[in-house]
């Protein structure tokens, strides 16, 4: 059984998006039967990685998604038909009938899902020694770094770790990869309007930073 805990969601996001967090566990096998409703493409995916730890990370949480769909759609899990678009959004194939989004990193994963709109989210874990500097150019507005620089510096990375979960939430949302230009728009400590995507951060275990994201607009049915 995949370890799955609801995640209590700030007040201001709409009832019909829901969210849980997936913990990985790293002794585990791909060929346990916990990933078996994986598909051959799915199992090829996770032999790819060259971390292990990678692969289950990958597997874990695509077993989870697919068991969380199945319950709301009333099939088994190996037979949820899920798809990619051409940015590698995964999504069911031929219906709009749930929006979902994944993410993960480090000891856990979120899954987000809702009957009505787009969803978006992002966890990453906050490595202390990494230098935000090195990725500032690709990820931050001006206004950002600027921002971000006239903190303490015990203080700027958690501010850069904060900045990238929203803005990759919201892109998530959007369907587009971040080569889409995080740093043309803004979302700290003020808040450009990105296509109608709203954001709130997420409680998570210490030493994690994430976001989810959500469309004003309803989805196709």
């Amino acid at each position: 059984m995949i370890p799955l805990v609801v995640v209590p969601l700030p007040p201001e996001c709409p009832a019909d998006v829901s969210l849980w967090r997936v913990d990985i566990v790293f002794g585990a096998r791909l060929d346990d039967p916990v990933f078996a409703s994986l598909s051959g493409n799915e199992r090829a995916r996770a032999q790819a990685f060259h971390r292990s730890m990678d692969a289950l990370r990958f597997a874990m949480v695509r077993a989870a998604l697919r068991a969380l769909l199945a319950e709301r759609l009333g099939v088994a899990a190996e037979d949820v038909p899920l798809a990619s678009d051409e940015a590698g959004r995964p999504s069911l194939a031929n219906s709009h009938a749930i929006d979902f989004n994944v993410s993960h990193s480090g000891d856990h994963g979120l899954i987000a899902l809702s009957s009505r709109r787009r969803v978006g989210v992002d966890i990453e874990e906050r490595a202390t020694q990494f230098d935000w500097r090195t990725v500032a150019e690709i990820a931050l507005s001006s206004h950002e770094r600027h921002a971000v620089e006239r903190l303490a510096v015990h203080a700027q990375t958690d501010a850069f770790y904060d900045i990238w979960v929203t803005k990759e939430a919201i892109l998530k949302a959007l369907g587009v990869g971040i080569t889409k230009g995080m740093q043309h728009f803004t979302v700290w400590p003020r808040r450009d309007d990105v296509q109608g995507i709203a954001t709130a951060p997420l409680s998570m275990p210490p030493g994690y930073a994430a976001c989810i994201a959500w469309s004003a607009a309803a989805l196709r049915t």
